[in-house]
């Protein structure tokens, strides 16, 4: 983990991903080479556990909602089943030694045991879990690789399409009252997108795991009460 930390402050790769106005000026002096400098960096941002949002913002300003949206759902994916095979082919015994007995780990462990492919869709589109590590994650299970891809894919576009368009808007724009109003009403949109999915998940019989511990605390009273 040190050396990812050097790795990440002496290449400048914090810098472009952490300075939005630094990283547009990298891209559009890049020319068509740009749009590989973006996927690439988003990629290895990705692989680095670093978050993908200022990536998605900068796409939307840079390229537009439409290719910004397409070029962060590329990088994204890739991303992803590059940190699944990674954890999968590469590092499955170090990252099981370090992660495998973490809370984040054994919930999606158990998740994926019980409910599968469910399981993965309910937690891309609920913030349970911090998004990379999930990436590694889910490589140690047994769900299939193209399963995982094709979903995370899907999963992740709504959100994709929705940051790059609020981020052009707010470059081509300004803050009006036009862009206030779209703001709330994408924000509208993303809550209806996690009401719905938690209602799958009930629909699914999908015990999530805060609904886990609590049910877990309420078993512990019971058999303290029980006990005395």
């Amino acid at each position: 983990m040190g050396l990812v930390i050097l790795f990440v402050h002496s290449s400048g790769l914090f810098n472009l991903v952490s300075d939005l106005q630094y990283l547009q000026e990298t891209i559009q002096q890049s020319g068509l080479w740009g749009y590989g400098i973006f996927i690439c960096l988003f990629v290895i941002a990705t692989l680095c556990l670093m978050p993908g949002s200022l990536l998605v913002i900068a796409g939307g300003v840079v390229f537009g909602a439409f290719w910004g949206s397409l070029l962060s759902l590329i990088a994204a994916t890739l991303a992803s089943a590059l940190s699944f095979l990674l954890a999968r082919w590469l590092g499955r015994e170090l990252l099981l030694k370090y992660i495998g007995h973490t809370p984040v780990f054994q919930a999606i462990e158990n998740g994926i045991a019980r409910s599968g492919t469910d399981f993965l869709i309910l937690t891309r589109l609920i913030p349970l879990f911090p998004y990379n590590i999930q990436n590694y994650a889910y490589g140690l299970t047994a769900i299939p690789f193209w399963s995982f891809t094709l979903i995370s894919a899907l999963t992740t576009l709504p959100g994709i399409i929705i940051y790059s368009v609020m981020a052009n808007e707010l470059a081509t724009q300004g803050v009006n009252g036009a862009f206030i109003i779209k703001l709330s009403l994408a924000g509208v949109l993303l809550f209806i997108l996690i009401h719905v999915a938690k209602r799958y998940g009930r629909y699914k019989q999908i015990a999530l795991p805060d609904q886990k511990a609590k049910k877990q605390d309420e078993n512990n009273n019971a058999t303290e009460q029980d006990l005395s």
